[in-house]
C-alpha cells in the first residue's frame, strides 16, 4: 500500500518514513505542498499523511486541491494545538487530524481505521468485556440487556469503541458530537462521559491525564 506522506521537518520526516516503512507502507514523503501535488498528480496513492505548516503552498491548500478530484482518506498532522485549525481542516476535507508530537502506534491505528473506512469493513459488532456495542444498530448492551444512551452519549462510545488503543482529546470528541457553535462549550464531553460512566461502569472510559481519554481496563 502505497501512501503520500507530506512533512517539511526533515527530524519528524525521516524517522516516521522509517517506522512507516516497517509497518509495511510504502512511501513517498513530499517536503513541500508543490512537490506533494507533483507527486499526487503522477502516482496512484491509497492514503495522504498531510502536514499543515508547509512552506509556500501550505496544507490547507494541498488539501483543497486534492479534494476537488479524489475522495481517498486524508489524516491532518498538525502542531497547531487549538480547535479553529483543526475544526477548518475537518470542514475542508480531511478525514481525521492528529497533534504533534504523536505516538507511532496511534498514528497507525488512525491510518489502519480510515482505510477501513474507506474500504467499507466496519466491524458488525464490539465486545469489551461485558459490554456489546453494535454499530449498525446504534446499541448497546451491558450483561446482555439493552442500555439506553443519548445521540451523543453513543457518538463518543462508538468513537472509543472502534479504536479502542487510542487516546481522544477533548477537543477531538467534541468535534464527533458537536456543531462547530458548541464546540468551545468546556465541559459539554465531560458531561456524557460522567453519564456513560454511570450507564457502563467507571471503568469503561478511563481519563489519561493531560492528554484525554480512551476505553478503560473493563476487568477492574
Amino acid at each position: 500500500m502505497t501512501l503520500l506522506f507530506v512533512e517539511d521537518d526533515s527530524m519528524i520526516g525521516e524517522s516516521t518514513c522509517v517506522l512507516l516503512k516497517q509497518a509495511g507502507f510504502n512511501v513517498h514523503w513530499a517536503k513541500t505542498g508543490t512537490q506533494a501535488l507533483q507527486l499526487f498528480d503522477n502516482h496512484d496513492y491509497e492514503f495522504v499523511l498531510l502536514d499543515l505548516g508547509l512552506p509556500g503552498l501550505d496544507g490547507t491548500q494541498v488539501l483543497q486541491r486534492i479534494r476537488k478530484v479524489s475522495d481517498l482518506p486524508i489524516l491532518i498532522l498538525t502542531a497547531r494545538d487549538n480547535v479553529e485549525d483543526r475544526v477548518s481542516g475537518l470542514e475542508q476535507g480531511a478525514d481525521d487530524y492528529l497533534v504533534k508530537p504523536y505516538h507511532i502506534d496511534e498514528l497507525l491505528a488512525r491510518i489502519r481505521a480510515l482505510l477501513r473506512r474507506a474500504k467499507g469493513a466496519t466491524q458488525t459488532e464490539y465486545m469489551l468485556g461485558d459490554i456489546k456495542i453494535i454499530p449498525a444498530a446504534h446499541a448497546v448492551y451491558k450483561n446482555d440487556q439493552l442500555i439506553e444512551v443519548s445521540a451523543k452519549e453513543w457518538s463518543i462510545i462508538e468513537t472509543l469503541a472502534a479504536t479502542p488503543n487510542c487516546i481522544f482529546s477533548r477537543e477531538q470528541l467534541e468535534q464527533k458530537i458537536s456543531e462547530k457553535q458548541d464546540i468551545l462549550q468546556s465541559n459539554t464531553v465531560e458531561v456524557h462521559i460522567h453519564n456513560i460512566r454511570q450507564k457502563l461502569g467507571k471503568n469503561f472510559i478511563k481519563t489519561i491525564r493531560g492528554l484525554g481519554y480512551k476505553i478503560g481496563n473493563l476487568d477492574q
